[in-house]
């Protein structure tokens, strides 16, 4: 469309308006070409790399740890290898302990249940600088492998290098890829291993508040041995702990719970990397009772789109990307690392959009999902807003549209391809 100084305004608005129309070049997502993404996506994972790297270097300097928050699971895991697990909830024992490896740390809290350090145990046995290389091997290695199951090796490995959440979970040395892993394995087994499945969900009670929704959607989509598998598998891990570790740090635990509390309320410094409704509000200087109403407003809504996809036809990729994006909308407490598991709830959108076609708008609704982490940047520095809750809304639609128009089939199709399909 070339643009003609002489064209009457209201015919050169008519032409502009066209292309968002529902039939238009850009609700459509014709600017979203292999190409262009491949492009971009090469391009932001040599930035990230780069950025990456300097981060490392300048915490470091700074007398920080590399990585962050990595060091609050290796010196757990040290601590309980060296028989010294009550330290680990012992504010006070556990900065000194973690002020021996970075002298000039900020103040860092062991905000996990014991799970947490069962989990993580292998970290006890390797160095600081060791663990956190393979830490962040692993967290790579897993998102990679898990995502070529849907979408090709080729495009696996520029999604698990380009994706914005997944850069913050480098930077922050945080779990995010690992409680994504567990729910999308957890997805993508469902239909042909539930009992493992579940497992898989169950070993997310390390982070009770991604795990919510699982039962209620496993419940609204009849899988119950998924369900009795889950409820199984987190029991057990609990119990293992307290049989490793005693009931010390359980108590600990829970007697330090309330702080996590304490600073989704009132700890404006982390807001801006909370992508929950609660968390907008708040940063907008909304006061707690009206955050809480807001968010349970919004809550609901989402639950009742989750409920609605999972007891309709839709195929399980559908489904799996409804759970993975209610969550964020449905829990007031998450961070922005915790976004890894958007990047599959987008895969398998596209693929379901490139089996079955995509409809008006739904590319740009998973470009705005996948791209949230970054985009909410602008919005917090120029208009003092968070934005990241409303950035995953179009995306949770798109679920609820397609389970809408889907149709009956014998059986839901599993998320992981037949073994003999082609991947590219």
């Amino acid at each position: 469309m070339g643009y003609n100084a002489r064209e009457p305004i209201r015919l050169r608005m008519s032409r502009f308006s066209a292309l968002f129309a529902s039939d238009g070049a850009i609700s459509r997502g014709n600017w979203l070409t292999q190409e262009r993404i491949r492009r971009i996506a090469v391009c932001l994972a040599v930035a990230f790399a780069v950025l990456a790297a300097a981060d490392f270097w300048y915490q470091t300097r700074q007398g920080q740890p590399a990585g962050r928050d990595f060091i609050n699971y290796w010196s757990g895991a040290q601590l309980a290898v060296q028989d010294r697990v009550g330290q680990v909830y012992d504010f006070k024992a556990f900065m000194d302990f973690e002020r021996t490896v970075a002298p000039d740390t900020s103040w860092r809290w062991y905000s996990y249940p014991p799970v947490t350090l069962l989990l993580s145990l292998p970290l006890g046995f390797v160095g600081f600088g060791l663990g956190l290389a393979l830490w962040l091997a692993a967290s790579f290695a897993l998102c990679a492998a898990l995502l070529a199951q849907s979408i090709g090796w080729r495009w696996a490995l520029l999604a698990t290098f380009a994706a914005p959440a997944i850069l913050w979970n480098t930077l922050s040395g945080q779990n995010g890829a690992f409680s994504a892993a567990l729910m999308a394995g957890g997805l993508m087994l469902l239909a042909r291993r539930p009992w493992l499945a579940g497992a898989l969900f169950g070993a997310l009670c390390f982070k009770p508040h991604l795990i919510v929704l699982v039962p209620l959607a496993l419940l609204a989509g009849g899988q119950y041995r998924a369900l009795a598998g889950s409820i199984i598998s987190a029991t057990l891990l609990c119990l293992v702990s307290y049989a490793l570790f005693g009931a010390q740090p359980w108590t600990g635990f829970v007697q330090n719970s309330p702080l996590n509390v304490e600073i989704l309320e009132h700890a404006a410094g982390v807001w801006p990397r909370m992508p929950t409704i609660f968390a907008a509000v708040r940063y907008m200087g909304g006061g707690v009772p009206v955050a809480y109403g807001m968010h349970i407003l919004g809550a609901l809504a989402a639950l009742g789109i989750l409920i609605q996809v999972w007891r309709s036809p839709a195929p399980l990729p559908v489904k799996g990307a409804a759970l993975i994006l209610a969550t964020f909308l449905v829990t007031p407490y998450a961070w922005d690392y915790d976004l890894v598991a958007v990047v599959f709830a987008v895969a398998w959108l596209v693929r379901e959009g490139v089996t079955s076609g995509f409809r008006p708008f739904e590319k740009n609704a998973l470009a705005l999902a996948l791209a949230q982490p970054l985009l909410v940047m602008p919005f917090m520095t120029l208009l003092h807003i968070q934005p990241g809750f409303a950035l995953l809304w179009p995306a949770l639609i798109v679920t609820w549209r397609r389970a809408c128009q889907a149709q009956p089939v014998a059986q839901s199709a599993p998320i992981l391809p037949e073994p003999t399909s082609a991947r590219g």
